[in-house]
């Protein structure tokens, strides 16, 4: 290969118990996987979930040299200074293992929370970026001031620095134009949920581009992708349906990849994913779309089948840009994290 192709693991640590989370974890470093996030939410459908902020002091406390992060964090409910401290705090107790996967925030998480204002997501989520980094660089004699619309801060500074400098990697998930530029200018990676492999390409575009008019080398942006993938030997057919049935909505959730496969009339109707609330009329809505779309079209936004066929899968994101796949293991954990060890990733190494 002429280049190596990073890959990394989002733990799905709901519906789990700890134990097992942090067995599967220790797992996924032993597989030569890159990296490991977790999810962030507040509520999830008739399963609980873990604070993902807790669970990567666990994790980092159980592995020794997989990078840790949240897959992705919002800027609603936390204010920039937890975030900062959080992960500069993270970063020092692994010797820099820390990244920051941030986002704007998706509805569902405030599902029930009344006083959660989220009525400019991408003005609070710029804030909220702009804030961390002032105190990443702040100090005692350095102290730093911000005057925002939802932040404010005067006379401020963290008190140490992360072990990384000049702070851990910024990763920015979101698919907006604004987001997009605002990730040229000053994020150190994208990491998107779920693509196709034209679309990603064409959403790299607007990227590059913002980090060339900001004067940064766009090759610097870690360029990764969040996908579903199952994987087995035995039984490529079977896995492979069972993805479908269980993913098909998540290209619902993302009305440009409907259109882009040729559904400009399924798009219109779909909700996007950060307004999803998961409330019985819009998942009524979800699957009634599901059932119009072709299998084809769906696989587009998976890895899965046979190891070989993976492979192949892959090589069209890489193709399109992607140097990192961050996988979402369904199924058979097990299986598919054995054949990304064995074959996979030894692959594109």
């Amino acid at each position: 290969m002429e280049s190596r192709v990073e890959f990394g693991c989002h733990l799905n640590s709901h519906g789990e118990d700890i134990d097992t989370c942090i067995e599967e974890a220790k797992a996924i470093e032993n597989s030569g996987f890159d990296v490991l996030s977790l999810p962030d939410h507040l509520f999830s459908e008739d399963q609980p979930d873990w604070e993902v902020w807790t669970m990567l002091g666990l994790l980092a406390a159980e592995t020794d040299e997989v990078d840790l992060m949240p897959g992705v964090a919002d800027s609603v409910r936390r204010h920039p200074t937890f975030v900062a401290h959080a992960t500069a705090t993270l970063d020092q107790a692994t010797h820099g293992r820390a990244r920051l996967g941030m986002g704007a925030g998706e509805a569902f998480n405030f599902r029930g929370i009344q006083d959660f204002d989220w009525s400019k997501p991408f003005t609070r989520f710029k804030e909220h970026v702009e804030v961390m980094v002032l105190l990443w660089e702040s100090s005692e004699d350095d102290r730093v001031h911000y005057d925002g619309e939802y932040f404010q801060l005067d006379d401020a500074y963290l008190g140490f620095s992360a072990h990384q400098e000049p702070h851990p990697p910024l990763i920015h998930g979101g698919y907006g134009p604004n987001m997009r530029r605002f990730l040229g200018e000053v994020a150190d990676g994208w990491l998107p949920w779920i693509h196709t492999p034209d679309n990603y390409e064409e959403d790299l575009e607007l990227i590059f581009e913002s980090a060339k008019d900001s004067g940064r080398d766009p090759s610097d942006i870690r360029c990764s992708l969040m996908i579903p993938s199952a994987i087995s030997e035995a039984n490529p057919d079977r896995v492979t349906e069972e993805l479908v049935a269980q993913r098909a909505s998540n290209l619902v959730l993302r009305p440009p990849l409907l259109e882009s496969l040729g559904y400009p009339d399924l798009a219109e109707e779909a909700p996007v994913m950060w307004q999803m609330d998961h409330g019985e009329e819009k998942r009524a809505a979800i699957e009634e779309i599901v059932d119009q779309l072709a299998y084809e079209d769906v696989m587009e936004i998976f890895v899965a089948g046979t190891p070989e066929s993976g492979i192949e899968q892959i090589q069209r994101f890489v193709d399109a840009g992607v140097d990192e796949l961050i996988v979402i293991p369904e199924g058979d954990f097990s299986e598919t994290i054995r054949h990304y060890r064995e074959t996979i990733i030894p692959y594109f190494s």
